[in-house]
């Protein structure tokens, strides 16, 4: 796959998470407050927030290329479960979730490709052995 696809496949699949993040983080989480309160959860609106900055960190991360194959199996079991948890009585929801899974799990076994952060490997402390 060529690196402009894959650049345009990690904006494609971070952008959203960004946006979501970032509207959780600027009052959105108001409305996710009752949804998580409703399920059970503890405090609730520490959750929101949480919820708020793990999408804003993901997508950020899927769009700069790194770590996006860390990145890329954790939003793809996030999606998953908050499909399942969310969107069990909407299929087409549930489906949405489970078509963006496997899309991060499929950017997590491709790689980021060259037009990345480090090239997707960064050198150091924080590099890794593939």
């Amino acid at each position: 796959m060529s690196d402009e696809a894959l650049l345009a496949a990690r904006l494609f699949l971070g952008v959203p998470f960004v946006i979501w993040g970032t509207m959780k983080l600027r009052g959105g989480e108001a409305r996710l407050v009752p949804v998580l309160s409703a399920m059970g959860l503890p405090d609730a609106s520490v959750l929101a927030w949480l919820v708020g900055v793990c999408e804003l960190v993901g997508g950020v991360a899927v769009c700069l290329g790194y770590p996006v194959r860390t990145v890329g199996v954790l939003l793809g079991v996030w999606c998953l479960m908050t499909g399942y948890a969310s969107h069990k009585s909407d299929l087409n929801a549930l489906l949405t979730h489970v078509g963006m899974a496997g899309g991060f799990f499929l950017l997590a076994t491709v790689g980021p490709g060259a037009l990345s952060l480090f090239g997707g490997v960064p050198t150091g402390p924080f590099s890794y052995v593939q």
